[in-house]
């Protein structure tokens, strides 16, 4: 496959250099895009298609990524970005199944987002499609803090928007060829061209590849090798001047391996079960824009399709306990209609309606495998003996499959409102905006799941009395259907003052929410409780009065008959209010730039991801209580002369839970939310030194990085499990940070760049969880490895006309 992308790649390039025309040197390829593109005031943006300001003058806290800052940090997904931007944070989980982002101590492991992202004003549905291969980025935006009321559902955290260059303003083939320590390989190439003045199409596509980075003791093989590929297509067609239309699709693949989790002891993860994940991802948008007299109109028009397998070892050993394969199909459909005011008055406004399907099915089949029955029949034997019944209950399988498919459907739609007024009272400079939004969900789960092979044979032990074994069936069945609807009203409130054109202040509130639903991984233990529940109902019939010490009836209860199996998979939405106080300023002629917030955020219902039973029995979402999350951040840039810059951004997030009861005996309150760090830190510097024009090399660009985060607690407890003989320990990723660098030389059309990240090779955990092992009871800490130090160079090719 490798081969036949790289010809076909070649191929298509090498038409596109056929016909490429006047070639332009390799810096000059957008003159907006100069080694001063850092920061909101110097990259050159398009108003947003919602937003009732500009980018620059909106009164949240929001970071715009120009291409020069992707390539020159060497950001290739939406991952790398993390911490590169204050409070913003994106975990390495060991695949690309999950990608949680973290903003402002606001962020979920599994399940739905608090962070929404959006491509070309088209949103993703899923955070299994959010770690894809970047490739010809336009800009990058990141609103931190709620953004219900223009994006609805699942923006409590905040928004990403990623917009890709278009054919229109951008004419040229681009390609790229990267190399490096252990097996990284790259290869991209892209055209973009006006077929004629009014319609322009652009066509890409990429390869990538990694031997991987951590070993497998039991296989001798790198655990975590993978394979990423992919194209494009993007047509735009200014049919007048009024209007254009805009079509894109995208394609992305991914096979590898997946989940190095080791011992924290160890250096290599020691498992026996396959790790894969696999991804078909498939994008597209239809977007039309009209342009009237006063106001405009933006339609989008979104479909997403999304098909993976992942299969996983959930014992995490090199033993036979249990392991599970999730496939995933997603179909998402999403429209959205805003007329906006574009006359420069001073009243602008905006109204929207947005509307959207998705319906995802997942085939989760969990299989208990030999060890694992060993340990459950040991457990089984103690429970019997604690009993006093004379008798035995022996599993009939060596194996027991846990198969089930879960359908879950969800639709919704909203409408929405924004307006600012300038010159407020008379003030010139004082704005108010004011915005609402009416959100409607219907969430909804269809499951059919089983057991299959949990038969027993009961093996009587009675003095005078023999008795055959007999055998019992066991297998279950669970089928059925919940829905639920939701309404939520989110309102936004912000205040704006601007000193001068380069200076202003901003106050605001804004309500944000998460959608609630069901959690299909519940099933693990619910499941597991009807199978132990049907053995021993019907292993009690028709047996002899006295059996079981007690009358035990063998309903397999524990109290949770109590809880309706709805109430056992649903959780409600949570919903947060954001209150920020921020400015910009630029001083010494716009050498200097400032930007700063501060923040607080209240989370209600939150939604908390649950390992049940240290990981051997899936997860649960369970809504428990409130948190908050205050603090600040600061973006300073300086650039005291054209060809030299240095910039520096640091966040800070106290996130803890406010009222949270674990248990009737376990109160976490006061403690830190889980996985999302304290701090985030991005200092760096660039310098480019020019050659001039006909010199052997033209240009030099040399970038240095630091990039730090932490502290990161791991549970709930913020401790790690106690044993009998000691109690619980913090249990915390300390601040750690990273050195990452380049220099290119640039002559003509060519760059060639050697790059590097975590110069110093940096030890630390991206990810630590707590399981236990069955076959011991022992509770282990498992942990996921940050990268190692990765080198490497690429050479581009840039040709603009």
């Amino acid at each position: 496959m490798k081969q036949l992308l790289i010809v076909c790649i070649a191929l298509i390039c090498n038409i596109f250099l056929t016909f490429s025309g006047e070639k332009m040197p390799a810096n000059e390829v957008n003159p907006q895009d100069t080694l001063k593109v850092y920061y909101l005031d110097e990259v050159v943006v398009r108003s947003s298609v919602k937003e009732t300001s500009d980018l620059k003058n909106l009164p949240t806290a929001v970071s715009v990524v120009s291409p020069r800052q992707l390539q020159d940090a060497q950001i290739e997904s939406l991952p790398a970005l993390s911490s590169y931007i204050p409070n913003f944070f994106i975990p390495q989980y060991g695949s690309k199944v999950s990608t949680p982002i973290y903003i402002r101590g606001i962020g979920a492991r599994l399940g739905a987002q608090t962070v929404s992202l959006y491509v070309d004003n088209v949103p993703s549905f899923n955070p299994s499609a959010f770690d894809f291969e970047f490739q010809d980025i336009q800009r990058i935006e990141v609103l931190r803090g709620a953004q219900g009321t223009l994006y609805g559902r699942n923006a409590i955290g905040g928004i990403v928007n990623i917009y890709t260059l278009s054919p229109l303003t951008f004419q040229g083939t681009r390609l790229l060829l990267s190399g490096g320590n252990y097996g990284q390989f790259t290869v991209k190439g892209s055209n973009y061209s006006k077929l004629s003045d009014n319609f322009g199409l652009s066509v890409g596509a990429y390869y990538t590849r990694d031997d991987g980075y951590f070993m497998n003791s039991h296989t001798g093989n790198k655990v975590d090798a993978s394979e990423n590929a992919g194209g494009k297509v993007k047509l735009e067609w200014q049919t007048t001047p009024d209007f254009k239309a805009m079509f894109f699709a995208n394609y992305d693949y991914l096979s590898g391996g997946a989940f190095p989790y080791m011992h924290v002891d160890s250096t290599a993860s020691n498992f026996n079960e396959p790790s894969f994940y696999g991804r078909h991802l498939f994008t597209n948008g239809l977007s039309l824009d009209w342009v009237k007299n006063g106001y405009s109109i933006h339609s989008t028009t979104g479909f997403q399709y999304l098909k993976d397998d992942m299969k996983m070892d959930q014992d995490y050993t090199s033993k036979s306990v249990f392991s599970i394969n999730q496939k995933q199909k997603q179909h998402s459909v999403s429209q959205e209609i805003t007329v906006k005011s574009n006359a420069d008055r001073k009243y602008k406004w905006v109204v929207g309606a947005f509307g959207f399907y998705d319906r995802r099915v997942i085939d989760t089949p969990v299989a208990i495998k030999e060890d694992g029955m060993v340990a459950m029949q040991r457990h089984l034997d103690v429970a019997m003996q604690r009993m006093g019944a004379p008798l035995r209950i022996v599993y009939a399988n060596e194996r027991i499959d846990l198969p089930g498919i879960y359908t879950k459907p969800s639709r919704g739609a909203a409408l929405f409102h924004q307006s600012t007024l300038a010159d407020l009272f008379g003030l010139e400079g004082l704005s108010a905006t004011a915005g609402l939004r009416l959100d409607y969900e219907h969430s909804g789960i269809d499951f059919s799941t089983k057991s299959d092979g949990g038969d027993v044979n009961l093996v009587f032990n009675i003095p005078n009395r023999p008795i055959p074994p007999m055998f019992v069936e066991g297998d279950t069945l669970l089928q059925g259907s919940y829905s639920k609807d939701f309404w939520k009203v989110l309102p936004k409130f912000a205040l704006k003052y601007a000193f001068s054109p380069t200076s202003t202040i901003y106050l605001s509130a804004s309500k944000g929410y998460k959608t609630g639903g069901y959690n299909e991984q519940a099933f693990s233990k619910i499941l597991q409780n009807a199978l132990a529940a049907s053995i021993m109902r019907n292993a009690t019939k028709g047996m002899p009065a006295g059996m079981f010490p007690g009358g035990t009836t063998g309903t397999g209860g524990s109290g949770s008959e109590a809880v309706s199996l709805e109430d056992q998979l649903s959780y409600d939405p949570e919903t947060s209010w954001t209150y920020e106080l921020g400015g910009r300023y630029e001083m010494l002629g716009n050498k200097l730039t400032l930007n700063y917030a501060l923040f607080y955020s209240r989370v209600n219902n939150i939604q908390i991801t649950k390992l049940e039973d240290q990981g051997t029995s899936g997860r649960t979402v369970k809504n428990a209580g409130t948190s908050d999350s205050k603090g600040f951040e600061l973006s300073l840039k300086y650039s005291p002369v054209r060809n030299f810059s240095l910039y520096g951004d640091y966040g800070f997030a106290d996130a803890r839970f406010v009222d949270y009861e674990a248990s009737e005996n376990v109160d976490y309150s006061g403690n830190y939310i889980p996985f999302a760090p304290r701090h985030t830190v991005n200092l760096g510097a660039s310098y480019v030194h020019q050659f001039g024009y006909g010199a052997f090399v033209e240009r030099v660009v040399a970038n240095v990085q630091y990039s730090g985060v932490g502290k990161i607690y791991w549970t709930e407890s913020n401790k790690a499990t106690p044993t009998a003989t000691e109690e619980g320990v913090e249990l915390y990723q300390p601040f750690y940070g990273l050195v990452n660098g380049s220099i290119a030389a640039e002559k003509g059309a060519f760059s060639l760049e050697f790059w590097v990240k975590n110069l110093l090779n940096t030890d630390y955990n991206s990810f630590l969880f707590e399981a236990s092992d069955m076959t011991t009871g022992k509770v282990n800490q498992f942990v996921q490895r940050g990268y190692p130090t990765r080198l490497g160079v690429t050479l581009r090719y840039t040709i603009s006309r």
